[in-house]
């Protein structure tokens, strides 16, 4: 099981994330919850592992000034979380589970690598994210501005051919953790924040 370390902690991680983000595929459910304290008590219930507590999170949207990689169905984001001060680069699509990410050093220097690069800022998404691991999923309670609050459970995987399995065992999990007793939301924040 994960452990606690001084260095994960100078990070903003609270254990060891394991293999929790290692994969270019996320199977994914979301649901808008009202009470999002009720989902932490179960989680808490379970024994779910916190992971990071208390991030701001800030993302920003990137594309090519032509608009190629949305246009695609590709969504480039750099994330900047406080205080931890972790910067994760984000890609998704085009595929619909395909997702890839990775650490980088500090945000100011990421952004402006990547606008000499060509990308261009289209929109920005703030919000409040606590993340949760049980078992080998995790957990992510959200308030988002402009929306609202939403818990997110996914997993990742390399194996493409995991994926329907995976699926199955979200669900199961979801109703393990009675998020199925609120409305599901199948658009991501960017789409419902700009459509």
């Amino acid at each position: 099981m994960q452990q606690r370390s001084d260095h994960l902690e100078t990070k903003g991680m609270l254990c060891d994330p394991g293999d929790h983000f290692k994969g270019r595929f996320e199977v994914e459910r979301k649901f808008r919850v009202a009470d999002i304290a009720s989902v932490r008590e179960r989680l808490e219930k379970l024994s779910a592992i916190p992971f990071t507590l208390g991030n701001a999170e800030t993302d920003v949207f990137l594309d090519l000034p032509d608009g190629r990689l949305e246009a695609n169905g590709q969504f480039h984001t750099l994330r900047h979380m406080r205080p931890s001060e972790r910067v994760l680069w984000i890609s998704k699509g085009p595929a619909k589970d395909e997702c890839v990410a990775m650490d980088l050093a500090n945000y100011d220097k990421a952004l402006a690598m990547l606008k000499s690069l060509g990308f261009i800022e289209k929109r920005q998404i703030h919000k409040r994210r606590d993340i949760y691991f049980i078992d080998k999923f995790h957990v992510t309670l959200d308030h988002v501005e402009g929306l609202g609050s939403f818990v997110e459970l996914a997993i990742m995987t390399d194996d493409e051919d995991l994926l329907p399995t995976l699926r199955d065992e979200v669900q199961h999990t979801a109703m393990e953790l009675k998020l199925t007793s609120y409305p599901e939301e199948h658009l991501s924040y960017r789409e419902l924040l700009f459509g």
